[in-house]
């Protein structure tokens, strides 16, 4: 495929994305257009929003914005499933199904809409409509500021739990937290691609990326499978702060949680049989964090596999399989 045509397909999809995450729906301009009409396309359509959520408080709405674009919102939920996205990226992984050559549906949503279920995907400062706010590096700290915005909506529903890379750190942190304020525990804990959080300092498979210079931390994202678009000077500059800021979540962690008691609910694992980085023994660590039943099962990919539609469909329609046990 030509350059040209490739990179204008690269900068529409990030610029949807964009949009739909600030709840706009904009059809796709034709690839005639060159880059800079595609972007004026984007800046100036009149768009149409979506119907608001049915929470009207403003800090829900700001932590969970693609619930209405995911159409899992419910006036009586059955079910709740809370999802956090890994580093660099944002919450549209889970409720986004894509535009385009990248449109796939959902299983997971799909799921969520069959079954009364809301999608509550975690869209954490400094992305998306949440740039101008500064980013949080630590994972208790994303804990701390979560929880008082979700605990209400967890207390009489069911809710199961799902986390991506650095994801699975942060929603360990919330279930720590959540436990230790009386908060019910989810029915069901899935976590993809990232060691146990008391995998040794010395045995973590990344340098801190704090000592890294700028190409050094190129390679070192290039290392986890980032897309190399993102290093284009079209996006660079957009990422480069947000990068530096969510790998500080994984590579400065300190785990804090020794000798607490383990989880009594299930937990399945993922790895990806082409992940550079987090093997499939660092991901079975996860099985000392619970008391429940465990497993581990491989995906075909790399680490961001949730960025490949044919891999995203094989990892959810295993989450969705035992979704329906419950």
């Amino acid at each position: 495929m030509d350059e040209d045509i490739v990179r204008k397909i690269n900068l529409i999809e990030v610029l949807q994305e964009k949009a739909e995450s600030e709840g706009h729906c904009i059809e796709d301009p034709p690839l005639s257009w060159n880059e800079d009409r595609i972007r004026q396309h984007f800046a100036q359509l009149s768009v149409v929003s979506p119907s608001p959520t049915p929470n009207d408080d403003v800090e829900f709405r700001k932590w969970f914005p693609g619930l209405p674009l995911s159409r899992t919102s419910c006036p009586k939920p059955r079910w709740r499933v809370v999802c956090f996205p890994n580093a660099g990226n944002a919450e549209d992984m889970y409720t986004s199904e894509g535009t385009g050559a990248r449109k796939v549906s959902s299983p997971l949503l799909e799921w969520c809409r069959a079954n009364d279920a809301e999608c509550l995907a975690v869209q954490p400062p400094g992305r998306n409509m949440r740039m101008k706010e500064p980013c949080i590096t630590t994972c208790q700290h994303m804990a701390a500021a979560l929880l008082p915005v979700l605990a209400s909506k967890l207390q009489d529903t069911p809710y199961i739990v799902i986390g991506h890379s650095v994801g699975t750190w942060n929603a360990f942190e919330f279930l720590m937290l959540a436990r230790s304020e009386g908060v019910p525990m989810p029915r069901h804990l899935f976590l993809s691609a990232m060691a146990a959080p008391d995998i040794p300092v010395e045995q973590r498979p990344w340098k801190r990326q704090r000592s890294l210079s700028e190409a050094d931390f190129k390679e070192e994202c290039k290392a986890w499978d980032v897309n190399e678009v993102l290093f284009t000077p079209a996006l660079w500059p957009t990422y480069h702060s947000l990068m530096r800021a969510d790998f500080t979540l994984f590579d400065e962690y300190d785990f804090t949680q020794l000798g607490a008691e383990p989880f009594g609910f299930p937990i399945t694992s993922f790895f990806g049989t082409r992940d550079c980085r987090i093997k499939a023994d660092m991901v079975r660590g996860w099985q000392r964090f619970t008391k429940g039943e465990f497993e581990c099962l491989a995906v075909e990919g790399h680490h961001l596999w949730p960025l490949v539609k044919e891999s995203k469909v094989v990892w959810l329609n295993a989450i969705v399989e035992r979704l329906k046990r419950l």
